[in-house]
């Protein structure tokens, strides 16, 4: 989407393992996405990339410093 004023983001569809719900979040990144979560638990994440590729994926987040 060339010359919008709006940045590109990536809709993730969150879950913590062990839960059944699940959180919409966006991020620009999954990088990004791992600093917002709690570095203690494990989430499940499901979400589509650059190259239209639905990827689901177990991560945990990144301790701030």
């Amino acid at each position: 989407m060339k010359g919008t004023n709006h940045p590109m983001r990536y809709k993730y569809k969150v879950r913590e393992l062990g839960k059944e719900l699940a959180e919409d979040m966006e991020a620009m990144s999954l990088k990004k996405l791992r600093r917002k979560l709690d570095h203690k638990k494990e989430y499940a994440i499901e979400y589509t990339n650059k190259h239209n590729h639905f990827i689901m994926t177990t991560i945990k987040g990144i301790e701030s410093r």
